[in-house]
Order: C-alpha cells, then structure tokens, then sequence
C-alpha cells in the first residue's frame, strides 16, 4: 500500500510538470494587464516584475522562422549578439525543437537580442521587425503555419516595455487586425546548435524573409530613435495649421501652393515633426 502511494504521487508529480495540450504550468501574473492577441500591452502597477533575464538592453522577437530573423537582426550594425531560441511557453520543461514543433507547448520560436544602445536604439530594432513580419496574421509567417511562428515582442525591464508600448501602439494603428503579442519574458530556452547561425552555416537555406530586406537595414544609418515624435500639445504649437493639417491630419496642399514646391537646389528632405531625414 505505501508503494502504491508513492507511485501515485509520482506519477502525479511527472503529469503536473509535463507540457499537456492546454495546460498551463507558467505561473499567472497577479494582477495587471497581461499580453494579450488584440494587441494591448502588458501592464501593472502594485508589484514590481521579475524576469529570467537581468541584460540591460535585450529584446526578445519571435517573428516566424527564427532562422530569418536571427540573421536580419545580425545584420544590423550595433546588435552585438542574436541567439536563436523559445520563448514565453506554457510549460516549464526544458524547450526543443522536435517538442515545440508539435505545436503543443505555446513556446514561440523567437530570437534573444543583446544590443549595444550607443550604436542602435531599441527603436530602430522593432522599426527592421515590423518592417519584416505581417502583424496581421496568427501562428503563421510566410510559408510556416502553426503556435510556434506566432509572432511576438517580449520585453524584460521597464525601460524596454515603454519603448515596446509605444512602437506597437502606432503599429497597430496601420491595420484592422494586429496580433503580435506584446508582453513581458516568462521563459527562453536556446534552440539547439544546428539552428545557431544557421543562415550562415547555409547560405542557401529556407528564408521567409527576403535577402533584399536584410540588406537595407544592414545599411542602416539614421537611427528612428534619435528622432521621437513630441507630444501632440508641442507638434501644434509648432506648425503652421497648414502644416498641421497636412503632416498630422493627412491632408493634401492645393498645387502649385506649396511653400517648396518651385525650389530645386540640393538638399536633404527632413520631417518637419522630428527633424529626421526622410
């Protein structure tokens, strides 16, 4: 009878700690907002966040095949490491591919971003992210369907979350449908070795992300994040309602109105709002 208990309990213990379809072994957050599929992000106010990772200025992106995204991100100048991984799953056993594949576990392959913020700003990072995904869809990306491809933003300090906050804010304004998941680290495995690198290892491997996109921002040199947009008070008392009209309200001058529109000497058009070359 004793062993019998015994057995029970462990095989208890092994059902509990197992990645079940549905089952949810993370623990919940207590209170707040948490990420969700419409878009809105993470929030709470009365307990301060805890997060795997302690790195200062690291993003986690899960953005489809992390083969592509990996490489997009090394691409950039002032990434100084992109690590191929899984993220945010709803289990807290140890992730690998040939599990996650079975589109059981809620882990997202996603890609761990370690960037040096002198060289490129966390503004510039999601700008090449969303540039590249299709924020309108769920578990897919280009050719790859299923929970593991499900794109995501996951941050892991505050200073990371109101950067986030704000980038998918306007990005979720270009569409009708946005669901990106926007919300805080819960956990990351690194996929295994052979997906490290694995662009560069194969030239020639499957990418859903076009080579040409990568190129552009691997010539990256204006960053976004040099030129936030003021508040909407200070863009009014800025411009000309003219000006206002047309940069903020999507209007449309009269031809041949314009104050610009018959000068011809050499320049570098720039935003009248931030002051960014365009």
């Amino acid at each position: 009878m004793y062993r019998s208990v015994l057995a029970l309990l462990f095989a208890s213990v092994l059902l509990l700690s197992g990645c079940a379809v549905g089952q949810q072994t993370v623990p919940k957050e207590k209170s707040g907002q948490e990420a969700n599929m419409d878009g809105a992000a993470f929030d709470r106010s009365d307990e301060e966040i805890t997060y795997m990772d302690t790195t200062g200025n690291v993003i986690y992106l899960a953005g489809g095949c992390f083969w592509g995204m990996e490489q997009l991100m090394q691409s950039i100048p002032g990434v100084i490491d992109a690590e191929s991984g899984y993220a945010n799953g709803t289990c807290e056993a140890d992730a690998d591919y040939k599990t996650v594949c079975k589109g059981e576990t809620g882990f997202r392959e996603t890609v761990r971003v370690e960037y040096d913020p002198e060289q490129v700003s966390l503004d510039a990072l999601l700008l090449a992210y969303f540039y590249v995904i299709d924020p309108t869809v769920q578990n897919r990306q280009g050719n790859d369907r299923g929970s593991q491809y499900q794109t995501g933003v996951y941050f892991t300090n505050e200073s990371a979350r109101e950067t986030v906050k704000r980038i998918a804010e306007i990005e979720r304004g270009r569409s009708e449908k946005f669901f990106v998941e926007i919300g805080p680290l819960k956990n990351y495995y690194p996929a295994e070795e052979y997906h490290q690198n694995y662009l560069e290892k194969n030239p020639n491997g499957y990418c859903h992300i076009p080579r040409a996109e990568m190129g552009l921002f691997s010539r990256l040199r204006i960053d976004p994040g040099d030129y936030q947009k003021p508040a909407a008070e200070s863009i009014r008392d800025k411009l000309t309602a003219e000006q206002y009209r047309v940069t903020q309200e999507s209007g449309t001058e009269r031809a041949f109105t314009g104050e610009f529109w018959d000068k011809f000497e050499k320049g570098i058009y720039v935003d009248i709002v931030t002051g960014e070359p365009l």
